[in-house]
């Protein structure tokens, strides 16, 4: 069961990861032609749009947290291996699965908390674009909930490694 799970969840979190770049390709591209433009038009005619640092205030918290998301599935953030090197291999492993069990908790509080701050604020609207502020900061949640399938596929992953051996 296990292993069917595993695989099924694996499916979702490589589609996940694969439309999360995309996503942060469109993101950091856009930003790239805001700025360069609002360079352009403040520095050579006088001018420039209203909106364009609201728009990449946005855009990089969603920049941020699908980064993050990310990060969570290519296991990018920081380590320290100095530690966990020393230990015997079954110590290792118990570390390892009781931090990631750790990190899901934390992710999982962080996205509960990231939707009451989203829906908490569907009423406020930004300054510029007048857009409810519950846009830019779902982020929070959308990005939560790929960190929790990415790290409920790494449990799952290291159950299905132990059971194996």
């Amino acid at each position: 069961m296990v292993d069917k799970l595993e695989q099924q969840l694996g499916k979702i979190s490589d589609g996940l990861n694969k439309v999360s770049k995309v996503l942060l390709g469109i993101i950091v591209g856009s930003m790239f032609l805001i700025i360069l433009s609002q360079v352009v038009l403040r520095y050579v005619f006088g001018s420039g749009f209203s909106w364009a640092e609201e728009v990449t205030v946005f855009l990089m918290a969603w920049m941020t947290f699908i980064g993050s998301a990310i990060a969570v599935k290519q296991a990018g953030h920081i380590n320290i291996d100095i530690f966990i090197d020393r230990l015997s291999l079954k110590l290792r492993w118990i570390v390892v699965f009781v931090s990631k069990l750790l990190i899901l908790a934390f992710i999982l509080i962080f996205t509960y908390y990231g939707y009451l701050f989203a829906v908490g604020s569907f009423n406020f609207n930004s300054n510029v674009l007048r857009i409810p502020l519950f846009w830019p900061r779902f982020c929070i949640t959308v990005a939560g909930v790929m960190m929790v399938i990415h790290m409920v596929h790494s449990l799952l992953k290291d159950i299905k490694e132990v059971k194996g051996r």
